[in-house]
């Protein structure tokens, strides 16, 4: 998602061990019917992930758990630091690279997501407005978010179900903020040193290949401008039987599932499982005849 802190947090979820038919584009007006106040605020919430540095400490609760984790993101290096304090407390923060989502802008983001502002409450001291994003089809999770008027970054977030269930909420205690230099990669559709010599012969309406390679194993990853998912594709272990399986944390999806010729993909990211099927479907290798 472009929350790019449950993004670095989708890291930590523990990975376990069909045929499905995509949805259909949704229908758009030709115009982008958005207020000024609604475009400016997506603007420059979109922005923020490749433009403000933040350091802080937030609660996080998913299912019936709930921990604090401090967290230190500088977009300029990529470099980030996660810390889970409700461990010990001599651990050193866990070091996590910038996930890729691509940019988009707010219309195009509209096509996908039924977006409103109102104003929001109080958050960790700072005002903030609130941005909802609902999904229009069933292949996206849904969005609340408190977001920092002034940096426009998200530091209150409530994650659901297309069908409404909530699956994960994160909301600052402190926070201190940074304006910063956007990367000249933050565009959408960076190549990569080395494609991967797999690719998808669909792709879910919305999401965008913007990134790929080789190192650990081939992966590829896609973003719809908010969310963001990363397929794997690797050797299949002799011990594990054929078959799917899927584990969530909070809005962070793991789907495995085995294919030809024993190879094992992995599905990762803050989407519904109709969605990680559709990707685990599609993965074909670049060598493959049909």
């Amino acid at each position: 998602m472009k929350f790019w802190v449950l993004a670095l947090l989708a890291s930590w979820a523990i990975l376990t061990t069909s045929t499905a038919t995509a949805n259909p584009e949704p229908k758009v007006a030709s115009s982008c019917a958005m207020s000024e106040a609604l475009k400016t605020a997506v603007d420059g919430f979109l922005g923020a992930a490749s433009s403000v540095g933040y350091r802080g400490t937030m609660l996080v609760e998913y299912g019936g758990d709930r921990e604090f984790i401090e967290v230190h993101v500088d977009p300029g290096s990529g470099k980030n630091g996660l810390k889970r304090l409700n461990k010990s407390g001599g651990a050193a923060p866990r070091r996590v690279a910038s996930l890729r989502h691509g940019r988009r802008g707010p219309c195009e983001l509209a096509r996908y997501y039924g977006l409103a502002i109102e104003p929001g409450p109080a958050v960790a001291g700072r005002a903030t407005y609130r941005l909802s994003a609902r999904p229009r089809d069933t292949l996206r999770l849904a969005y609340v978010m408190d977001i920092d008027a002034e940096f426009h970054v998200p530091l209150r977030v409530l994650a659901a179900s297309p069908e409404g269930k909530i699956l994960e909420r994160y909301e600052f205690a402190n926070i201190a903020l940074e304006a910063q230099a956007a990367p000249v990669n933050a565009d959408i559709g960076g190549a990569a040193t080395e494609s991967s010599k797999y690719y998808l012969a669909a792709v879910p309406p919305g999401f965008t290949v913007v990134d790929q390679g080789r190192q650990p194993v081939d992966f590829l990853v896609l973003s719809d401008g908010l969310a963001s998912v990363s397929i794997f594709v690797e050797n299949q272990p002799k011990t594990l039987p054929s078959g799917e399986g899927f584990a969530l944390r909070g809005a962070s999806l793991s789907y495995t599932r085995g294919m030809a010729q024993r190879k094992l993909v992995t599905v990762f990211g803050e989407v519904p499982i109709t969605t990680a099927r559709l990707l685990a479907e599609a993965i074909r290798q670049r060598d493959e005849t049909r």
